[in-house]
């Protein structure tokens, strides 16, 4: 019994999942529209040529004016709601032609003909309630007298038997309309799983990877006294200034583990290098070597392609003095212009240097050694916390 109550309800989620679907198939909807025009253009110049009423003429030329109205604007700027206003007002024109009989016979497949292409053009949601407004139309027309009798202006066999053929083609272009957004539900459902899963697996591999970074910053520390905490406080001071930036949540992160690993690279480095703050240019050719290393250790957990990539450039100065690369301005990824003011605010006061003196050297170095608005927020956070 449950699983038939089940069964039941996911059938009548799927169907009013495929009815309210968004219409997703604009060039249909265009080819469409083009058909309607071509055809109503093409009557203009039959009633003109067989010399139909005036009325009749001047409804189909607001009928073509409207639809290529349309079309016009919703080549630059498509909105759904412009299909429904237009075709909302292009019934009016269309029921005209219909209830008058503006052409015999033939002015039952305007309403028809309209009724099936909107459900093309607007889908089965927004043509719904124009096309049961025509039903009720026709019942009225064909049951109600009405200034003057359906039967006496198309006779008694269309009117017994147009309202039923309406109904049936109408409902055979709604069930296929339904196949097609069936289709679309279909599509974006195999697309969100897909998403979910490959979002699950890059959550499961963003975890493994956030347990080896911090194995490598505890090695790191392991090697340079002192160094995981410098790199921890980075990293604090990179995930906040993303933060002012206003920058978005994977990129606040990718600068907090940025900050994390941004040094990784002296594990390769030797030791005496390392220690010493004056070092010859030989001695600092191969010191700077460790942002490389860094960029390919971490390159190695695929994941991390934005961290390596600014590990590898935080080292870049905003006028291009920088190494590796000699990049500048805005040339510099953004997460490593916040590593490098980061990094040397952190350095410097560990080196024993007051929180005042650290702000005036960055303040100095802006636009120069680093990008004045990371530089301005770096300041703000010292000026912060000395004074809590």
């Amino acid at each position: 019994m449950k699983n038939a109550e089940t069964k039941a309800k996911r059938i009548r989620e799927n169907f009013w999942d495929t009815v309210n679907a968004p219409y997703e198939d604009r060039e249909l909807a265009l080819w469409m529209k083009i058909v309607f025009g071509f055809i109503w253009a093409i009557s203009i110049l039959n009633g003109i040529f067989y010399g139909v009423r005036a009325s009749y003429l001047i409804a189909l030329g607001i009928m073509v004016a409207l639809l290529f109205g349309n079309i016009a604007v919703c080549r630059r700027h498509y909105r759904r709601w412009i299909d429904v206003v237009t075709f909302t007002l292009l019934s009016i024109p269309i029921f005209y032609v219909y209830y008058h009989a503006s052409i015999g016979y033939f002015s039952v497949l305007f309403p028809m003909l309209f009724s099936c292409g909107i459900v093309f053009i607007l889908g089965i949601r927004n043509s719904f309630v124009i096309n049961l407004f025509y039903l009720a139309a026709m019942i009225l027309c064909f049951r109600f007298d009405l200034n003057a009798s359906a039967e006496d202006i198309y006779g008694e066999n269309v009117a017994l038997r147009f309202p039923y053929l309406y109904v049936c083609f109408v409902f055979m272009a709604y069930l296929l309309m339904y196949s097609i957004q069936h289709y679309w539900v279909e599509k974006q459902r195999r697309q969100e799983r897909l998403e979910r899963r490959v979002r699950e697996e890059k959550e499961k591999l963003w975890g493994m990877s956030m347990r080896v970074m911090n194995a490598m910053c505890r090695a790191l520390g392991a090697k340079i006294p002192g160094e995981e905490e410098h790199c921890r406080q980075v990293a604090e001071y990179a995930k906040e200034i993303a933060k002012r930036l206003d920058l978005p949540e994977d990129m606040v992160s990718g600068a907090y583990q940025a900050g994390l690993l941004h040094e990784i690279g002296m594990i390769g480095i030797p030791d005496e290098l390392i220690q010493r703050r004056n070092l010859t240019d030989e001695e600092y050719g191969v010191f700077q070597t460790y942002v490389k290393m860094g960029y390919d250790m971490i390159s190695e957990l695929q994941v991390a392609d934005t961290i390596a990539e600014t590990v590898y450039y935080h080292r870049e100065n905003y006028d291009g003095s920088g190494y590796l690369a000699g990049k500048c301005g805005n040339e510099i990824p953004v997460l490593a212009q916040i590593l490098a003011v980061a990094d040397y605010a952190d350095r410097h006061l560990r080196w024993g240097e007051s929180t005042e003196m650290v702000r005036g050297k960055i303040k100095e170095r802006e636009n120069t050694r680093f990008e004045p608005k990371c530089a301005g927020i770096m300041e703000q956070i010292l000026k912060e916390r000395s004074e809590d």
